[in-house]
C-alpha cells in the first residue's frame, strides 16, 4: 500500500467518524421533531400543501442529491475498511451517480383530471364552537406556542375553529371543556391512537365533520334517540367528538385492539366501547344501529373479509339505516404517487389489478401485525367503485359517493341498508 493511498484512506476514515457523529446528532434531533412532524402532517393535508411539489424545486433537488451523494461516500468509505486501496475518484463517481439518480423521475402517469371532492362542511365543529364564549377563544389565542401560532395563521376558517377546540383541550381549559363537552384526556404513547400532539387533543373534529356532513348529505340527520356505531374506533378519537356534540344520541365504538378499548372505556364516559372479534359476528343485536361509520377500515380488509364484514354491518344496521365507509381507490393511487410512498412498479400492479379484478390486497403488516392484530386478512386493500357496486347491490344502495373526500386520498361511500 503506497503512502498516498494510506493518507487518503486515513482522511476518509476521519471523515466517516465525523459523519457518524453528525448522523447520531441528526437522529436525536429527528426523534425530537417526529411528534411535531406527525402533528403538522395532518394539517398539511387540510391546507392541500403538496410537499412533493415543493421538494421538486431546484434547490430541494440539489439538497436531496447532496444527501444521496453523502450516503454514497459513506458506503464507499465503509467498504474501504474491508477493501483497500480506495481512490477518491470512486467516491466522486458514486456522488455523480447518486446525483443523477436523484434527478430522474418517471413521468406522472397516475395524474387524474377528476379532482378530489374535498370536505367543505364542518357541522360538528360549528356546533361545538358555537358553545364557546369570546373569552374562551381569546384565552386559546393568547396561549399559542410558536408552532401552534404557525398552524393558526395559515389555517382557513374551519380549521382555525378546529384548532381552537383542540388547543382548548390540550391546555385543559375547564370552562371551554365544560361548554363543549370535550375531554382533555388523551392516550399515552403506549396506547393505540391515530394521532398525537396539540392539534389532535380532544379528538378529531375533522373526521367528526366528515361523518356528520356526509350522513346529512346522504339524507340522514342525527337526531335524539338514534344509535350510532364507530366500527374500528381505536381509542375513540372520532366518536368522542360526535358524542360531545350530540350527547342525546346513543354512541358505541368497537375495535379489536385491547389497549385502545380499555383506555376508551376508562376515559370516555357516555360511550359504550366493546372489544370486537377479528371475525364476525359482533356483540350487537340485529338492527341495533341507525347508522355506523368505519374510517379507513375497508382500506385494510382482504376481499373475503371485506364481504363478510359488509354482511355483518347489514345485520346490525336497521333497514333504511346508513353505513359510511372510506376506501383506497383510483384517487389513492394518484395521491400515493404524489407522496412518493409506493414504487412505480407497485402502483402499476395495483392499477392493473383494479382494472382487471376491481380489488388489490397485500398482507403488509407481517408477522407482528398491526398493533397486535396479526390476521392474514388485515393488510392493505384497494378497491374500485365497480367492485363495490357489483358486490353490494341490491342489498345496499349508494346514497353518497365522494372520490378522494378523505384528505384528497380515500374515497367515501354512504350506503343505505335495503
Amino acid at each position: 500500500m503506497d503512502l498516498e493511498t494510506t493518507d487518503e484512506a486515513e482522511a476518509l476514515r476521519r471523515r466517516v467518524d465525523a459523519l457518524e457523529r453528525e448522523a447520531h446528532e441528526r437522529a436525536a434531533r429527528a426523534n425530537a421533531a417526529l411528534a411535531a412532524a406527525q402533528d403538522r402532517a395532518y394539517w398539511l393535508d387540510r391546507w392541500n400543501l403538496d410537499l412533493n411539489a415543493l421538494m421538486r424545486r431546484r434547490g430541494a433537488s440539489e439538497f436531496r442529491a447532496g444527501l444521496r451523494a453523502a450516503r454514497a461516500v459513506y458506503r464507499a468509505v465503509n467498504d474501504s475498511r474491508r477493501r483497500l486501496p480506495l481512490k477518491l475518484s470512486e467516491g466522486r463517481r458514486s456522488m455523480g451517480e447518486e446525483r443523477a439518480h436523484a434527478e430522474q423521475r418517471p413521468p406522472s402517469r397516475f395524474a387524474r383530471a377528476l379532482s378530489p371532492d374535498p370536505l367543505t362542511g364542518a357541522p360538528v365543529t360549528e356546533h361545538l364552537y358555537a358553545r364557546l364564549e369570546p373569552g374562551d377563544i381569546a384565552t386559546v389565542e393568547g396561549a399559542l406556542e410558536p408552532a401552534e401560532a404557525a398552524l393558526w395563521e395559515t389555517a382557513d376558517a374551519a380549521d382555525r375553529k378546529r384548532l381552537t377546540l383542540a388547543f382548548a383541550a390540550h391546555r385543559g381549559l375547564g370552562p371551554a371543556l365544560e361548554r363543549t363537552g370535550l375531554s382533555a384526556a388523551m392516550p399515552t404513547g403506549d396506547v393505540h391512537s391515530m394521532a398525537h400532539g396539540p392539534a389532535a387533543a380532544g379528538g378529531s373534529a375533522y373526521y367528526a365533520d366528515l361523518v356528520g356532513d356526509s350522513l346529512t348529505q346522504a339524507g340522514l340527520d342525527l337526531r335524539p334517540g338514534m344509535a350510532g356505531l364507530d366500527f374500528g374506533c381505536s381509542s375513540g378519537r372520532v366518536v368522542r367528538v360526535l358524542a360531545a356534540a350530540f350527547p342525546e344520541l346513543e354512541w358505541h365504538g368497537c375495535d379489536p385492539i385491547p389497549d385502545a378499548i380499555e383506555w376508551a372505556r376508562e376515559h370516555l364516559p357516555g360511550i359504550s366501547f366493546e372489544r370486537s372479534p377479528e371475525y364476525p359476528p359482533l356483540p350487537y343485536d340485529d338492527g341495533q344501529f341507525d347508522f355506523a361509520f368505519a374510517i379507513s377500515i375497508w382500506s385494510h380488509f382482504a376481499e373475503g373479509a371485506a364481504l363478510d364484514w359488509l354482511r355483518e354491518m347489514r345485520r346490525v344496521i336497521r333497514p333504511g339505516g346508513r353505513l359510511l365507509i372510506t376506501t383506497h381507490g383510483e384517487q389513492t393511487i394518484a395521491h400515493t404517487w404524489r407522496e412518493g410512498v409506493r414504487s412505480l412498479e407497485q402502483l402499476n400492479e395495483i392499477q392493473e389489478s383494479l382494472s382487471e379484478q376491481g380489488f388489490w390486497y397485500a398482507a403488509e403488516f407481517g408477522e407482528a401485525g398491526d398493533h397486535g392484530v396479526a390476521n392474514p386478512e388485515w393488510g392493505t386493500a384497494f378497491l374500485s367503485s365497480e367492485w363495490l357496486l357489483a358486490k353490494l347491490t341490491p342489498q345496499w344502495s349508494v346514497a353518497l359517493f365522494r372520490p378522494g373526500r378523505v384528505e384528497g386520498n380515500q374515497d367515501l361511500y354512504v350506503l343505505e341498508r335495503r
